[in-house]
């Protein structure tokens, strides 16, 4: 069989959006933690002379931190990729890209000259179309283990390489 009349598609699934979500909050953090954590102990140490910093530190935790989270979720949430992969759909996977089944309807959503990098991990699978933008495929999506061999083999290291 050649890889171009190879075609999979998987059972119905969703991750919830906290999920996915916290997944992109995380990279960022994994990147800005030592900016973050300067703040902190730059405004910490302030207050410890004045304690009107205090008041800025409230004013940072409660009206500039959900401002950035929003920032966040507006410029990477609610991406394509990310409403299909919070969403209940069927995936339909062939050689030009994915497609997604949803809503009675199929929808190209990545083509894999899209996909910048792809994460494996023992959940499942990250395809990043972007720095902070990614497609997620859980394992349990597929009907058996056959289907993930040939979903790894076929497309995934065709992907990678």
């Amino acid at each position: 069989m050649s890889n171009s009349n190879i075609s999979i598609e998987t059972l119905p699934f969703r991750i919830s959006s906290v999920r996915y979500f916290g997944v992109i909050v995380r990279m960022l953090l994994r990147q800005w933690w030592s900016v973050a954590l300067l703040l902190l102990t730059l405004m910490i140490a302030a207050t410890c002379f004045d304690v009107r910093f205090g008041i800025v530190i409230l004013m940072f935790l409660f009206i500039i931190l959900p401002l950035i989270l929003f920032f966040v979720y507006y410029n990477y949430a609610l991406r394509p990729e990310a409403f299909y992969s919070v969403t209940e759909k069927a995936v339909h996977i062939n050689k030009e890209g994915i497609d997604c089944i949803y809503d009675s309807k199929q929808r190209n959503v990545l083509h894999w000259n899209d996909v910048k990098r792809i994460v494996v991990t023992p959940e499942g699978y990250q395809l990043f179309t972007g720095n902070y933008t990614y497609f997620y495929i859980p394992r349990d999506a597929f009907a058996d283990k056959d289907t993930i061999d040939i979903f790894e083999q076929t497309f995934i290291y065709s992907v990678i390489s």
